[in-house]
Order: C-alpha cells, then structure tokens, then sequence
C-alpha cells in the first residue's frame, strides 16, 4: 500500500506531454496540454489566468511544442509576470495527479457568456 511513488513535477510533466497519444515520447509539451494540465490543477481560470496569456508566453519560444527546459523558463516567465510564488505552483502542479484523474472543463468561447458575473460581483 505504501509503495506509491512521490510524484514529480518532471514525471508529471512526461505525463502530461503524453495526453491522448500514448504514442508520443513525452519530451515535449505541447500548449494544449500544458494549458489542459494548468485546468487541472484550477490554476487556469479564465479570470486569474488566461489561455491568453499562457499563449503569448509559450510562443515566446517560436515553436509548437517545448521541451523540459524551455517549459521551466516558460513557467518561470509566467511567475514573474502574474507575480505567482514558484515553488508553490510548482507544487500545485505536481499534486493536481494524473491526466483525467479530475474532469476538466475545457469551455468554449460561448460558453463565457452564460457564466458571465461584472467585476463587480466577483468574489475577489
């Protein structure tokens, strides 16, 4: 029972590069799946956080998939620019578990209005 191993953020990181196509080596990640990891984990809120911005950092980069360095750069940009502490997401993204372990909601651009609430009546 106790032989589970820790999870990693570079073993998550396999996993995850690997979402719906085992086939894949897992060296690289996609912004797909990193965005879809990121859902997981409820860092990507659309409100806190944004496809957008994750988008505009990963292609940073100029290309379509990165490998594990290049997406530890890419996480430490994103820290810097949303002022998030490292080591705690890090750690948050290491503990979300497994691709698919939790459902994640992937919403579609309509999908925006039927939650919409004014700033105003946000909770934070």
């Amino acid at each position: 029972m106790g032989d589970e191993e820790a999870a990693t953020l570079e073993g998550q990181f396999y996993e995850y590069a690997r979402l719906m196509d085992n086939k894949r080596s897992g060296l690289t990640i996609t912004l797909y799946r990193s965005d879809y990891w990121f859902r997981q984990a409820k860092l990507l809120e659309d409100r806190k956080l944004t496809m957008t911005e994750t988008g505009i950092l990963f292609y940073k980069f100029s290309k379509t998939e990165l490998n594990w360095d290049e997406w530890n750069e890419f996480l430490s940009d994103l820290c810097e620019l949303k002022g998030y502490d490292e080591e705690q997401l890090k750690e948050t993204l290491t503990n979300c578990g497994i691709p698919g372990q939790t459902p994640v909601l992937i919403p579609q651009y309509r999908d925006f209005f039927l939650t919409y609430k004014p700033k105003e009546k946000l909770p934070f």
